[in-house]
């Protein structure tokens, strides 16, 4: 029989392990050539990996849960036209009739498959199956606590955050800025606030480049980035994940909200490649999307800064001597202080909010 041992291939950005997420095969299964075998998750993302030739499934060599390493064996194939004694296939009554993507939904909400009753065709397990399968079986530990595995991904948030706030003095300034005019011209495009602050971001950078670096100690050297990529902070339920917007400079507002899309959809369905959350220059963080009026965001290091953006919702304001209800929000701004000091990252600033409150110069961005 010829078999073959496809080995956790290397995932790139200097990644060294993966864990087993979910396996989208059981042994005795049929795959394709470029099928998809298995979801991992590293430190950046959830990734699937394609089988790289075709064939039977012989053996798994990791457990669901497990970590394995760059070049360690993943799965056996047998080649197509070769029979594998001793392997049970789909029909086998110890395996259970589940699609791929049912079985990674099992895989996610803690079902066993082999107690789940199929009510679909030929008794094959549906996703609803699943669901109530995972309803009924839904417990505490205990009668008050809930034990959750940290996953890579929420192990590296954590870490990242420890290391930035050991290691980085970080400075964190609020603006509120009237956004009667950013309103009007984001509505009229048909976008959200978040890429007309990005696009209007890349702009003030062009007058002052500080905003748009890193102060990179080991080296001795800051840099100061001629392009501006641009790290948009995206809520998952694998954690948060920041995917980059490549060259917002030379982009139009409608070219960025679509990218920012693109990207978020990738992220909550776990599917960015490592590339997509590398390169960052600056952030911006949309805080507001969830009602959250400020904030202080943390740096995402080597970026020298992060920029967040609060609800925008009607506020009290003085206008021309009086009292009046404007819409506005509350930015703010954390920088590094060992590559910006406050008066330049407040002049950075100042020059932003003047450029979001100001009809003809916002209008004039590129759509």
């Amino acid at each position: 029989m010829a078999e073959r041992v496809f080995r956790l291939p290397d995932l790139g950005e200097g990644l060294e392990e993966a864990e087993i997420s979910s396996w989208l095969v059981v042994e005795g299964d049929e795959v394709a050539l470029n099928q998809p075998l298995v979801e991992v998750e590293t430190a950046k993302a959830v990734v699937e990996i394609p089988s790289p030739f075709a064939g039977r499934v012989v053996s798994l060599h990791a457990a669901e849960g497990s970590t394995l390493r760059v070049g360690e064996p993943l799965i056996t194939v047998s080649m197509v036209g070769e029979d594998v004694a001793g392997v049970a296939g789909p029909s086998s009554p110890a395996a259970v009739a589940a699609t791929p993507a049912v079985r990674a939904l099992a895989k996610r909400l803690g079902v066993d498959l082999s107690g789940v009753s199929g009510m679909g065709p030929d008794g094959r397990v549906t996703r609803e199956d699943v669901e109530t399968a995972a309803a009924a079986g839904s417990a505490l530990i205990s009668e008050d606590v809930e034990v959750v595995r940290i996953s890579p991904v929420r192990r590296a948030i954590a870490e990242n955050l420890i290391k930035v706030v050991r290691e980085v003095p970080q400075v964190t300034t609020w603006r509120t800025v009237e956004c009667s005019a950013l309103e009007a011209f984001r509505a009229e495009l048909g976008v959200s606030p978040l890429p007309v602050v990005v696009r209007a971001l890349a702009e003030v950078i062009g007058e002052h480049p500080w905003l748009n670096g890193s102060y990179l100690a080991e080296r001795g050297e800051i840099h100061l980035y001629r392009r501006v990529h641009a790290g948009v902070a995206t809520d998952t339920e694998r954690g948060l994940v920041v995917p980059v917007v490549r060259d917002v400079g030379a982009m139009g507002i409608g070219q960025i909200a679509d990218e920012i899309g693109r990207l978020a959809t990738a992220a909550r369905e776990g599917v960015l490649a490592p590339s997509d959350m590398a390169g960052g220059t600056i952030t911006v963080t949309n805080t507001g999307s969830y009602g959250s009026e400020a904030g202080t965001p943390i740096l995402n290091p080597p970026q020298g800064a992060i920029l967040a953006l609060g609800v925008i919702e009607p506020r009290a304001l003085v206008a021309d001597g009086e009292v009046v209800a404007r819409p506005a929000c509350t930015m703010s701004l954390t920088f590094d202080h060992r590559l910006l000091d406050g008066a330049t990252a407040g002049r950075a600033f100042g020059t932003l909010v003047a450029l979001l409150e100001d009809p003809v110069r916002l209008t004039g961005l590129p759509r």
